[in-house]
């Protein structure tokens, strides 16, 4: 596995989260996922959600644990909400909405803060690597998906791209046509991330 701030990893909290998110997408029984996650299931389980402390899931195994979470409040919405997706769409879009923040096929998209100024000062615990071509994350995630051959249907192309929201200028020509999945994703996750930031999860 990559150094990331290895002195601070719990291995084994990162081995059994692993588990849980391959196995959900393993259920999905799609091939072209699994060479995915074959070829990137290191730099996945040891990707942060976010570069700095005072955002989410700002550690080495972030990204998974922040997905993780968020599929899971996304099927009890389903349920509460009755808006019947599938499962199927539900952990994928759920567990790869995020999938972009790994980089490309070779280079990662956080690196470790070199600097100790913006570690103690800012709490920027990981900077982006700008040795990336300049993307947004879900545009990146459609990438790595495409890349693969990973299909998606068309709810859950558009779940994908709208799951940062409509703040992003791309994605307001939606506004008012999304699907429903777009927006139990997109609950989902400002759901997660409320409760992360206020220590509930």
């Amino acid at each position: 596995m990559e150094d990331m701030m290895s002195t601070d990893i719990d291995f084994e909290e990162l081995q059994a989260r692993w588990e849980q998110y391959e196995g959900l997408l393993k259920r999905l029984n799609d091939d072209n996922l699994n060479k995915l996650l074959s070829d990137l299931g290191e730099r996945i389980v040891m990707c942060p959600a976010s570069s700095r402390t005072d955002q989410y899931s700002c550690f080495a195994g972030g990204m998974v644990q922040h997905s993780l979470q968020v599929t899971s409040t996304m099927r009890s919405l389903d349920k509460a909400l009755e808006t019947n997706q599938s499962t199927a769409s539900i952990i994928k879009v759920g567990l790869l909405h995020d999938l972009g923040k790994v980089g490309d096929l070779n280079k990662r998209y956080f690196v470790e803060q070199d600097s100790s100024w913006h570690r103690e000062k800012l709490g920027q615990m990981y900077k982006y690597n700008e040795n990336l071509n300049k993307m947004s994350v879900s545009h990146r995630t459609l990438w790595l998906l495409q890349n693969y051959g990973v299909t998606l249907t068309n709810d859950e192309w558009l779940a994908i791209q709208l799951a940062s929201g409509f703040h992003f200028e791309e994605n307001r020509f939606y506004v008012g046509h999304e699907p429903s999945l777009a927006l139990l994703l997109q609950q989902a996750k400002a759901a997660t991330i409320h409760k992360e930031k206020n220590n509930e999860v």
